[in-house]
């Protein structure tokens, strides 16, 4: 408890800005809105939820496995002759290309663990946890 100038005890109450989260929608009426604010006790902060369409959300989970992918190789060929190349640029169209396979593979995975909805169903099965 914090002190007024005449010496009372005043409760100070901090305000916790509201924690914005990010699902995938299902396109039905039974979806959420975007924007939803989720009120909650006073002491935990308030939820915002953003709603994203099914196809923006794998092309995000496809560029960051593919920029995953890119980077791991990129540091893995600069530091052994796995990959044999004369410059950086050479080096660098060939992990490039490399990746595509990488995030093809997890987005054909992501592909159907977002259309079977098997985030909502088996959550720490699929890692959204």
């Amino acid at each position: 408890m914090a002190e007024a100038a005449n010496g009372k005890p005043v409760t100070v109450t901090e305000v916790m800005p509201p924690v914005p989260i990010t699902v995938i929608g299902t396109g039905t009426a039974d979806s959420f809105i975007s924007g939803t604010k989720a009120t909650t006790p006073s002491d935990q902060p308030n939820i915002i939820v953003n709603v994203v369409r099914p196809a923006f959300a794998l092309l995000i989970r496809f560029a960051n496995v593919y920029v995953g992918n890119l980077v791991g190789l990129l540091a893995a060929s600069m530091t052994s002759s796995a990959i044999p190349a004369s410059d950086f640029w050479e080096r660098l169209k060939i992990c490039a290309s490399l990746a595509v396979a990488g995030a093809i593979v997890l987005s054909l995975k992501d592909v159907l663990t977002v259309t079977a909805n098997l985030e909502r169903k088996y959550p720490i099965l699929t890692g959204s946890i």
